[in-house]
């Protein structure tokens, strides 16, 4: 029994060593160890049920003397300072503790300080760690998933339990409340967008879905708000929706990763934040610059979040005006959502379209710095389930599971970046995909400026050097037959 358990907790602590030396961002970022594949609102409710404190609408608590849920006009706001940031301050209490899991107490302020600094890089809110500042977010793990509606003054507390809160979406539904956001199915506009089946609502919870006189800042309504309600959110039988889309029933509403897209312009227009920024959620997008349509901004941030895998991003087109150092204007990409992350691409300019880049995970930002007219590019990015940015001298890549059989409906990149003046040699060997007619079934595919070649089947070896310093190699598999795939080495060298 000793033994077990020395070599349980050996294995254990190695694993969470592991999972301790990931980019925090990246562990929390739109999931959770407790994932329920619920949306974010029916987990809040669900971990709201052991909790004795009275709120309105599911999470929303109440201070004595206040409506809970009326601000009106800027009184509750968080005031805005003269250098044009709204500075919220907090504190993170001592209770978040070592849990299962893995879970240390820095986790667990880990995950809700990467949650805040989402909304952060996307707008001119700054959560702040609390310097005797009078107002500010007492943040604690109490019974539930809970807060005020704005500021309320003082210590004002905001809930995150340890079980079933600490989720990033979750996260970020309580801070927009404190930051003095409704529901959005309770805005007063809601009937042209959502039907709400009062037939299907437990009778004592009805209130939960009054409408109200909010500010819609002119934004349009967000079926996948952080802050909407699931479709089935306080039912009376669970396979009947409270909630459905007008005009399209099928519609997802609700969702279970964080902030949207229109989440983030509704902060910006409460706040009048003066910031260039995008998020973008999907698993698969575009976006563009042209400086000439947008003269008077010097700097732009667009934020990559997939759902799940992680991001490959390409230039189409790249035209960004040369000067020395960059100093006129220039495009940065980090492998993550700070300017802490690694950089993916280093602060570039010209008219060279720079390589694809495969991020380590889910989160991507691109910078983009200017000072006059000439900036203008194009970019798509799409999630993969494997692949990397390889810039080592030499190294290995191959397909998932190697050398077991690969995952059916796979696709990954990798990208063989050299330096200057070098050339790539491959060596692929063994070599198993499903064999099929043009390679249209599974294939690796290499990419070497306008070169390219395709191979399926067997292959006894596959060599090739490179007439470019970088190649690009794809793997895709379809929805059935697997084989054993391929393991690949590279090196780089000096083109004699």
């Amino acid at each position: 029994m000793g033994l077990f358990l020395l070599i349980f907790t050996s294995t254990f602590l190695g694993v969470c060593a592991a999972t301790l030396q990931q980019n925090p961002q990246e562990r929390f970022s739109g999931s959770d160890r407790r994932d329920t594949g619920n949306d974010i609102f029916s987990d809040i409710l669900s971990s709201n049920q052991g909790s004795s404190r009275f709120m309105l609408q599911g999470d929303i608590a109440v201070k004595r003397n206040r409506n809970a849920l009326v601000c009106r006009g800027k009184s509750c706001l968080w005031p805005k300072s003269g250098d044009g940031l709204v500075r919220v301050p907090y504190t993170l209490s001592n209770n978040y503790r070592q849990s299962i899991f893995c879970i240390t107490a820095s986790e667990e302020k880990e995950i809700i300080q990467a949650a805040m600094e989402e909304v952060t890089v996307l707008t001119c809110i700054r959560f702040i760690p609390r310097h005797g500042e009078p107002d500010y977010l007492r943040i604690q793990p109490h019974a539930g998933c809970w807060s005020y509606i704005g500021r309320v003054g003082g210590a004002q507390d905001l809930s995150l339990m340890k079980t079933g809160c600490l989720h990033w979406g979750i996260i970020q539904h309580e801070l927009l409340h404190a930051l003095g956001f409704q529901h959005e199915q309770c805005r007063s506009d809601r009937d042209k967008y959502i039907r709400i089946n009062w037939g299907n609502i437990n009778q004592d919870k009805e209130r939960n879905f009054y409408k109200m006189s909010t500010q819609n800042l002119g934004v349009p309504y967000d079926y996948l708000s952080v802050l909407h309600y699931g479709k089935f959110a306080f039912a009376n039988d669970a396979g009947k929706p409270t909630l459905e889309p007008t005009g399209d029933p099928q519609a997802v509403i609700g969702q279970r990763v964080g902030l949207s897209s229109v989440d983030v312009v509704k902060i910006n227009k409460l706040f009048q934040c003066n910031v260039c920024s995008y998020l973008l959620p999907d698993a698969r997008g575009t976006f563009s610059w042209e400086s000439k349509q947008r003269p008077n901004i010097s700097t732009c941030v667009w934020l990559i979040r997939v759902p799940e895998d992680k991001v490959f991003l390409q230039f189409e087109s790249f035209s960004v005006q040369s000067s020395p150092a960059c100093a006129q204007g220039s495009v940065t990409v980090y492998d993550g959502m700070s300017t802490k992350s690694p950089i993916l691409l280093q602060k570039t300019c010209g008219n060279v379209r720079p390589l694809g880049q495969v991020a380590s995970g889910k989160l991507v930002r691109i910078e983009l710095a200017s000072r006059g007219t000439g900036i203008n590019f194009k970019a798509i990015y799409n999630s993969i389930q494997c692949g990397r940015t390889l810039t080592r001298t030499t190294g290995n890549f191959s397909t998932p599971g190697f050398p077991g059989k690969y995952p059916n409906s796979a696709n990954c990149v990798w990208i063989l970046s050299a330096p200057a003046g070098n050339k790539i040699t491959l060596h692929v060997a063994p070599f198993s995909l499903e064999s099929s007619l043009n390679c249209s079934y599974d294939y690796f595919l290499l990419r070497d400026g306008q070169r390219q070649m395709k191979r399926c089947g067997i292959v006894r070896v596959l060599d090739f050097i490179s007439t470019t310093r970088s190649l690009v190699v794809y793997f895709h598999s379809d929805s059935s037959v697997q084989e054993n795939g391929f393991f690949a080495t590279y090196s780089f060298a000096p083109i004699s």
